[in-house]
């Protein structure tokens, strides 16, 4: 048996902070991915790296979140 409906207390999940969430990491990722493409990379070594990082963690973020749970 499962215990899902067993707690009482147990809240639904926000599925609207789920989508606000959502929509800004597919935003974040979509525009540091255009900057890291379209910046020159030798007028600022440290905002690169930023925008790397950022494309990087976003991406991984989405592909943690819409990988299947098995």
């Amino acid at each position: 048996m499962t215990g899902h409906g067993s707690k009482p207390e147990a809240r639904k999940p926000n599925y609207a902070l789920r989508r606000i969430k959502t929509l800004l990491a597919i935003i974040a990722c979509t525009a540091s991915a255009t900057l890291l493409f379209t910046w020159r990379t030798a007028d600022s070594q440290t905002a690169t790296i930023l925008v790397s990082v950022i494309y990087i963690l976003t991406g991984l973020w989405l592909i943690v979140r819409f990988a299947p749970r098995e």
